[in-house]
């Protein structure tokens, strides 16, 4: 265990990452088996009629409740007990800290609008990736049956619904996701391997394959990669919560405009892009970043031992990435 490391109580690396583990296997036990009875306190209808159910507007609200419970027990509760076990101030571990300053949100604004044109431009090249046909065909009618799946369940055709989507499809997720994704899993392995490269690839492999789409899963590697250098070089989730919610929230927003007008608007918003566009999108957020990552680490030198007690390890993984 790395000296530097003050906050911790001592278990190793491996031990953190197997209790995280642990959490996330007993919060999807626990999370279904809510979420199953929240589904029949609401609805009233037998379990066996559920996956026909879901798909029926008038069972908006039961389908809503479902995402909020089984994505909070799957991202957000595992992460917080596994700092809480591992560490002496599991807040702080996991990055709840009003450390942040204007300019480090400026930037992530910036960084938020160039991550659309270079979706469009990963999204081109995820489809060009020579793959065998029959794997072709199985991925086309995966994406096909996932995007009817969410033309039926995310029904959104009034205001009201769009504020509860906001809510649900667009914050909730953004904060549970950042919780378990960053401030869990990469927070653990970014200490295991002493720096953040191979931490953040491997975290941002799973947190794409999470979403089940091969056609999405640049756009989502590099959403990923983003949200993991936020965090790395703030150590503060609010950044990539508000980027993470905003990305979320502007989907949802194209698919309400849709909906009210009943128009052909992209419901991918990057889709809208040529690919030239993306590959200097990348560049600037190149640059972006290193203003972000020299923003951060004066904000941190503002901060009193007193404010911050929790360990040294991040200065000195930043000095060795």
């Amino acid at each position: 265990m790395a000296t530097f490391d003050r906050n911790s109580k001592n278990i190793t690396y491996s031990g953190q990452f197997g209790i995280l583990l642990a959490m996330v296997g007993a919060g999807l036990i626990i999370g279904s088996i809510v979420s199953v009875a929240v589904w029949l306190i609401i609805t009233g209808r037998p379990l066996l009629e559920m996956e026909t159910d879901m798909f029926l507007p008038k069972y908006y609200n039961a389908v809503m409740a479902i995402q909020v419970i089984s994505t909070f027990f799957l991202f957000f509760l595992p992460a917080y007990f596994m700092a809480k076990i591992c560490y002496r101030k599991p807040a702080r571990f996991m990055g709840f800290t009003r450390n942040i300053n204007y300019r480090q949100i400026l930037l992530v604004l910036c960084i938020l609008l160039l991550t659309f044109p270079l979706s469009a431009a990963l999204g081109e090249l995820n489809k060009i990736i020579p793959i065998p046909r029959k794997w072709a065909d199985y991925f086309q009618a995966k994406e096909e049956a996932r995007t009817a799946e969410e033309a039926t369940l995310i029904q959104i055709n009034s205001f009201g619904k769009y504020l509860v989507s906001l809510v649900v499809i667009g914050l909730l997720p953004g904060l549970f996701e950042e919780a378990g994704f960053r401030s869990g899993l990469q927070n653990i392995l970014v200490r295991w391997f002493k720096g953040p490269w191979l931490a953040i690839i491997l975290t941002s492999v799973i947190f794409s394959l999470f979403h089940y789409s091969y056609y999405g899963f640049l756009v989502r590697f590099a959403l990923g990669v983003i949200l993991g250098f936020l965090f790395f070089y703030s150590e503060n989730i609010w950044l990539g919560v508000l980027l993470h919610f905003l990305f979320n929230a502007l989907q949802v927003t194209a698919l309400y405009l849709t909906a009210q007008t009943a128009s052909k608007v992209q419901k991918d918003i990057g889709d809208n892009f040529p690919w030239w566009l993306g590959v200097l999108s990348l560049v600037l957020i190149v640059y972006l970043f290193k203003e972000f990552k020299k923003t951060s680490l004066r904000q941190r030198a503002k901060v009193t031992d007193e404010d911050w007690p929790d360990d040294d390890f991040h200065d000195w993984a930043i000095s060795h990435s």
